[in-house]
């Protein structure tokens, strides 16, 4: 590994005039492996078109505790990016082109963080990624660009090594782990399922999606029935939770023990893994998820640049906002 420095993006004081203004020049995004419950601390893609040099891409920190969001100047983002901290640890990993980036806690540094660049093999782009729960392997959807397709990559974090497989992927689709060994990805309308032994992934089983029907979105596998976005409609196996007023992958988010759905502005909906609703309530907004948050009952998601805090408490749905991003220069 070799190690680098980032410098802050300096950014002056933004005048935003209304949501519309907000929409077509600044957006954020949220990654589920995003939160980490041991620093407290978010993270968000920041993206801006105020004219050059206000152009482009970059990292953002955000503390809960202090309430401050702090600027990881990253100039080369483009395209398909994926960032995600490392299950109890201080770390996290960017995905982003040709690179993987691996910042940790630095308090000789401005920023707070240091990165050391992954070495990766060449001739790939690197895009969605996830932590298995024990923090060990980083599973990665890659393109391979002198064959032109998705192969499951993975990054061991104490050997320091990233190796691609021969097993495929489809373009959209980030990889789920259901435990510490076993992952799920999708390939050819197909579940596959993903065993890693001593570091290495090897396929155990595909799954077929029902004949003649087309898994847009897979979110992950329920007592070995899939949760996917088919069309508009989010299913569980056979039945039908919701339906969506959009079909965007960011409107559900699962965690240990809950599906969140955000079927439109008036309608954000909490499920067991059943399928039994727990709670539905009106946000008066469309909620785009997000992360995952310190339990299994906490998410975050994005209401334009409104940061809020969904939690099921005592069986109802609660929303907190935290903050106005486009309050912070």
């Amino acid at each position: 590994m070799f190690r680098y420095t980032f410098g802050l993006l300096m950014l002056p004081a933004l005048v935003v005039c209304g949501s519309s203004c907000r929409n077509e020049k600044i957006s954020y995004k949220l990654s589920r492996g995003g939160y980490s419950p041991s620093t407290n601390t978010l993270l968000l893609l920041v993206r801006v078109d105020l004219g050059e040099p206000l152009k482009g891409s970059f990292l953002a920190t955000y503390d809960e505790e202090k309430g401050s969001l702090t600027h990881l100047l990253y100039p080369t983002i483009s395209g398909t990016c994926d960032f995600a901290w490392a299950p109890g640890q201080a770390i996290f990993v960017v995905t982003h082109s040709d690179r993987m980036t691996l910042f940790q806690k630095d308090p000789t540094s401005e920023r707070g963080y240091s990165g050391t660049a992954i070495r990766c093999p060449v001739n790939a782009l690197y895009m969605f990624c996830s932590w298995n729960p024990k923090g060990e392997w980083l599973a990665v959807n890659c393109f391979d660009l002198e064959k032109g397709c998705h192969r499951l990559g993975l990054y061991d974090l104490k050997e320091e090594k990233c190796v691609i497989s021969d097993i495929l992927m489809d373009a959209g689709c980030p990889p789920v782990w259901k435990d510490d060994a076993t992952l799920y990805v999708t390939s050819d309308n197909n579940i596959v399922e993903v065993r890693v032994e001593s570091g290495v992934p090897r396929l155990v089983r595909t799954i077929p999606i029902e004949e003649g029907e087309w898994a847009a979105i897979f979110y992950g596998m329920f007592d070995d029935r899939a949760l996917v976005l088919r069309y508009k409609e989010i299913k569980l196996g056979n039945k039908t939770l919701v339906e969506l007023d959009r079909a965007t992958r960011n409107r559900v988010i699962t965690t240990d023990t809950t599906i969140f759905v955000s079927a439109c502005s008036t309608n954000l909906v909490a499920f067991d893994h059943e399928g039994r609703e727990i709670d539905r309530t009106n946000p008066g907004r469309t909620i785009y998820f997000g992360s995952i948050g310190k339990d299994p009952n906490t998410v975050y998601g994005l209401a334009d640049s409104v940061l809020l805090r969904i939690r099921v408490e005592n069986g109802r749905l609660n929303i907190h906002q935290v903050c106005d991003l486009a309050g912070f220069e």
